[in-house]
């Protein structure tokens, strides 16, 4: 896809992407993604199955998960986060 845009606007768009340590392709990349609904990026159509989220592909089933698997991936991650941070003292 090409964009004809005029020269200032084409300077603004470097220098913010710059000031984000990003090139203007990366920056308008993270721009779209982040303005455009999550199923106008999905590569599923019947809405579940791998969609395109905040950069991330993500899989939905259209279920929710039930909350002992949120808890226990919560409490398993901040176990890890304490050990990293203060060492393993099992």
């Amino acid at each position: 896809m090409t964009l004809d845009l005029r020269p200032e606007i084409a300077e603004g768009l470097k220098a913010l992407a710059t000031a984000q340590g990003l090139s203007v392709e990366a920056y308008l990349q993270q721009l779209v993604e982040r303005e455009l609904p999550a199923q106008a990026l999905s590569t599923s159509s019947e809405g579940s199955g791998m969609v395109w989220e905040n950069g991330l592909f993500v899989y939905r089933t259209g279920k929710p998960l039930p909350a002992h698997i949120v808890d226990d991936a919560i409490r398993r991650s901040r176990q890890e986060r304490l050990e990293n941070i203060l060492g393993n003292h099992s």
